[in-house]
């Protein structure tokens, strides 16, 4: 948490307390001049000084830790999320087009696929549907193995 943040929290905890920044001061051990420090975000609390602010704000052990977390959950809940392509989809989708253009060649060089205007686009239409078949298996690899 950054120190602006930080003394967002504790500027607000003090004042829903109803404290004043000398009653702090007073209830937690600390000097006037760490209290405003903290609370201009000049310092962050750490330590003793930590222990001290959860004490006399009658905060639970953990809170600064929970919040702290809490703003972690927010930040990557608020990230735009990238999608990335999985390994798997993108290796199976190569080598399944390869193998389907490859195959439509020799098809067409064993003379199974006759040469004339349609050939080109036939051995095409097989490299996209291994292709296809690899984004297939390659999502079921991704699925299975990366969850």
């Amino acid at each position: 948490m950054k120190n602006l943040e930080l003394s967002i929290v504790i500027k607000k905890l003090r004042t829903d307390k109803d404290f004043s920044q000398e009653k702090l001061s007073e209830k937690s051990g600390l000097s006037l001049r760490t209290i405003q420090r903290l609370e201009n975000g000049e310092t962050e609390p750490r330590g003793d000084t930590l222990k001290r602010l959860i004490n006399a704000l009658e905060l639970p052990t953990d809170y600064f830790n929970k919040l702290n977390q809490c703003e972690k959950d927010v930040k990557i809940s608020t990230n735009i999320k990238r999608r990335t392509i999985p390994w798997y989809i993108i290796g199976f989708t190569i080598i399944g087009s390869s193998f389907g253009f490859i195959l439509g060649l020799v098809l067409v060089n064993l003379k199974i696929i006759p040469i004339n205007d349609i050939s080109l686009a036939l051995v095409i239409s097989i490299g996209i549907l291994f292709g296809s078949i690899g984004i297939v298996i390659g999502n079921t690899f991704e699925k299975r193995y990366n969850k």
